[in-house]
C-alpha cells in the first residue's frame, strides 16, 4: 500500500486493524461458544467504521475495510470448496470514486487449535489451490496468532511444530504488516455475492 498512500496513511490503517484484533480479543469470552460467533466478532471489528477518508497533499483517499464471511453450511457451501471461512478485504478509492487498489485475504479459523490438525491441513491446501495467500487464525483466550495456509501445509497441521519454527504471529500484527505490505493477500480479490447465489463461484480476480 505504501506504493500508493503516503505513510501516515498507511500507519492509520495499521493502527486501526491493530486495535480491531485487540477489541476483537478482549471478547473471547462472550463469543467463545464456538468458532462462527469469535469470526463474526473479529470481522465486525475490523470492518467499522466501513469508510475512511483521508485528505493528503496528493488528494483525497477513501479506504473502504471490510470482512465477508463465506457460507459454510448448506448445499455447496463454498467454504467446503475452497477452504476459507472468509476474506478480509480493503480498498483505495481516489476522489472521484474510482477504485486504484483492492486486495482480498481469504482465512480458515481454528479456536484452541492444539496439536496436529489433518482436517485443517486439507483446507489450507484448499486455499492455497483457489486463493493463493491466505492464513489461518487461531483463536485462543491467550490472544489471537496466525500464519500462512501454506506454512499449514508444510509443517502437516500441526500447530506445535509452527510455534517451534517461529511462523506464528500475533495476528494484528500479521494484517497491519505483511497485508498491508503486499506480502499475503491476493490483489483485485472479491466476493461476488450475486454468483455465490447462483453457482457457489464467489472467489473471483480481478
Amino acid at each position: 500500500m505504501r506504493d500508493i498512500l503516503p505513510d501516515f496513511v498507511v500507519d492509520r490503517i495499521r493502527e486501526r486493524y491493530l486495535s480491531a484484533v485487540a477489541d476483537a480479543e478482549n471478547t473471547f469470552d462472550m463469543n467463545s461458544a464456538d468458532e462462527d460467533s469469535l469470526t463474526g466478532a473479529l470481522g465486525q471489528s475490523i470492518a467499522l467504521p466501513r469508510e475512511h477518508i483521508f485528505s493528503t497533499q496528493e488528494g483525497r483517499y477513501i479506504v473502504d475495510i471490510g470482512y465477508t464471511k463465506l457460507r459454510g453450511r448448506g448445499k455447496d457451501a463454498p467454504e467446503k470448496k475452497f477452504g476459507s471461512d472468509g476474506i478480509f478485504q480493503i480498498r483505495v478509492l481516489n476522489e472521484y470514486g474510482e477504485v486504484i487498489r483492492a486486495k482480498g485475504l481469504p482465512f480458515q479459523s481454528k479456536k484452541n487449535w492444539k496439536g496436529k490438525n489433518n482436517t485443517l491441513k486439507s483446507q489450507a491446501e484448499n486455499m492455497e489451490r483457489f486463493t493463493p495467500g491466505g492464513i489461518v487464525i487461531d483463536f485462543n483466550h491467550t490472544g489471537y496468532e496466525a500464519c500462512s495456509a501454506k506454512d499449514v501445509i508444510q509443517e502437516n497441521g500441526s500447530k506445535p511444530q509452527l510455534k517451534k519454527s517461529g511462523k506464528l504471529h500475533r495476528l494484528g500484527q500479521l494484517l497491519g504488516n505483511e497485508f498491508l505490505d503486499c506480502k499475503i493477500g491476493t490483489r483485485g480479490l472479491f466476493f461476488d455475492k450475486e454468483i455465490e447465489l447462483s453457482t457457489s463461484l464467489i472467489l473471483r480476480q480481478t
